[in-house]
């Protein structure tokens, strides 16, 4: 009796630990990995796009923050800093406290690869070629984010979507798309699929593109080059012209306006007056006043240059 008894307990310990294995392996939440780079001025756009996205979702994040020191090359070329990246573990961490910041130091690669590249010098900072290096990250699945975006709803969608097949997802660029080419995409907001890029080397060949080719929009063109295995993402998660009801990321990059005469607008986030004068935008203003008490609260000179 004794025995059947025993066995009746191991039975029913074991259904019940299978029971919490399962649940534990359904329920489990999906860690987002995002990728920013920059230096130290590109700290204040990839604050308020932390900080609007956390506003909308609350799932653990593994933020990569990619940098390099460069003042060799130009003094405003600071890297970000480990004070800045703890700044913004200790904001994600009080939505998710199992979200991380992770400083990722490319210096020496830098230096040791990028110096000399005929694209080393040109309308942009040597930091957007940073981005070329993501598949050197040890994850499969990223999202990478231009530092002047900023999140208008949850991402998760964005970050779930199918692209097993696909080297990378992204949404056609608003100008390229007449002047250069119809599937011509814009790399601020891209979804890379870094097994099937590492596959096909697809960043790599990039990279000795932008070493020996002069571009004018360097990496991305490069990337535009060589990607064959790209799907389309709907605009809304690349929006580069104007806020729309529907839009999950606004691109606050440079763009073309036609009237009262022909000129080009660059307004960032972080530029909050410019951004309600020209834009007469209001949408952010949450996120932005969060920017500014925690810029205003920074007391050390590490953190806001």
């Amino acid at each position: 009796v004794c025995g059947e008894l025993l066995n009746l307990h191991n039975v029913r310990f074991q259904i019940y630990s299978f029971a919490i294995a399962y649940k534990l392996l359904t329920c489990k939440e999906l860690t987002m990995n995002i990728l920013f780079c920059g230096n130290s001025r590109a700290f204040d756009g990839i604050l308020i796009a932390v900080l609007s996205i956390i506003k909308y979702y609350k799932g653990p994040l593994d933020i990569y923050v990619m940098t390099a020191n460069l003042q060799d090359m130009d003094e405003a070329y600071a890297p970000i800093c480990w004070q800045q990246a703890r700044l913004l573990e200790d904001i994600v961490s009080t939505v998710c406290s199992q979200s991380r910041v992770l400083l990722i130091d490319k210096t020496m690669t830098v230096r040791g690869e990028i110096e000399g590249w005929v694209n080393q010098k040109t309308i942009y900072t040597p930091y957007s070629l940073l981005r070329l290096y993501a598949d050197t990250l040890p994850v499969d699945r990223l999202l990478y984010l231009d530092a002047d975006v900023v999140a208008c709803g949850n991402i998760e969608a964005l970050y779930e979507t199918d692209i097993e097949q696909y080297e990378l997802a992204g949404a056609r660029d608003f100008l390229g798309r007449w002047f250069i080419g119809h599937n011509y995409i814009n790399t601020g907001v891209l979804l890379l699929n870094l097994r099937k890029c590492r596959e096909s080397a697809l960043l790599e060949r990039a990279r000795i593109i932008c070493k020996y080719r002069k571009l004018f929009f360097p990496d991305q063109t490069a990337i535009n080059l060589l990607c064959r295995d790209k799907y389309f993402l709907p605009a809304k998660y690349n929006e580069q012209k104007r806020y729309r009801p529907d839009t999950v990321i606004q691109h606050f990059c440079k763009s073309l306006r036609i009237f009262p005469y022909i000129h080009t607008v660059n307004v960032k986030p972080w530029e909050v007056d410019k951004l309600h004068r020209v834009y007469r935008l209001h949408v952010h203003d949450e996120v932005l006043e969060q920017y500014e008490a925690i810029k205003r609260a920074a007391c050390n000179v590490m953190v806001f240059r």
